[in-house]
């Protein structure tokens, strides 16, 4: 698991954007074990890093509802695969191979300008866990139904977080002071209290 501290969020995207890129060709080396050993590490990562953002938006529960979802979907999907890697291999202690990239990463977020750049690397590695589960589901053919749902859902999750940074994107656009803000002082209106959950 990396953790992303301030200016160097763009440098270390870069080197996760070009890791991601050779996966196939590491996955090709990897036997199913160890690729699932890597799977079951990184969501539960992922479950990790979305209550991470979770916390950033208490308590505004419009937003965090949304990547409170999200850790649950990568909880289940640990879950599943824990369960998958019983049944293959007699037990669920799994081994998350070294010199891999994390499909998720923990994030020092507390202005609005760290959080989009949090989201582009959420955005990544759940493009780059959809990659993972669509090979195995291509390779892996007696199991392609599991695979190809992970997939979908880890697809969704991108799209989902697409559309959040659209509109964190749009939000700095319109008002370049919004950037330096912290979350909580950019963020805490009317609009985004409970009580507007329940009309």
């Amino acid at each position: 698991m990396f953790y992303w501290y301030g200016n160097s969020f763009k440098y270390r995207f870069i080197i996760l954007k070009y890791m991601f890129e050779n996966m196939d060709e590491i996955l090709k080396s990897l036997n199913l074990k160890e690729i699932i050993g890597y799977a079951i590490g990184s969501e539960k990562a992922a479950g990790n890093y979305y209550r991470m953002l979770v916390k950033v938006f208490d308590p505004n529960e419009l937003v965090k509802t949304k990547f409170e979802n999200i850790a649950k979907d990568e909880d289940m999907h640990k879950w599943v695969l824990l369960d998958f890697h019983k049944e293959l291999f007699g037990d669920d202690n799994y081994v998350v191979p070294e010199g891999l990239p994390p499909f998720e990463s923990v994030a020092d977020v507390n202005t609005v300008d760290t959080l989009i750049e949090a989201l582009n690397i959420a955005m990544q590695n759940e493009r780059n866990a959809n990659n993972v589960y669509t090979f195995l589901s291509e390779h892996h053919k007696e199991h392609k139904k599991l695979f190809k749902y992970l997939a979908q859902t880890e697809m969704g999750h991108y799209e989902t977080l697409k559309q959040e940074k659209g509109f964190f994107d749009e939000e700095v656009k319109e008002d370049a002071g919004f950037k330096g803000l912290s979350v909580t002082q950019a963020y805490r209106s009317p609009m985004f209290k409970p009580p507007d959950l329940t009309r």
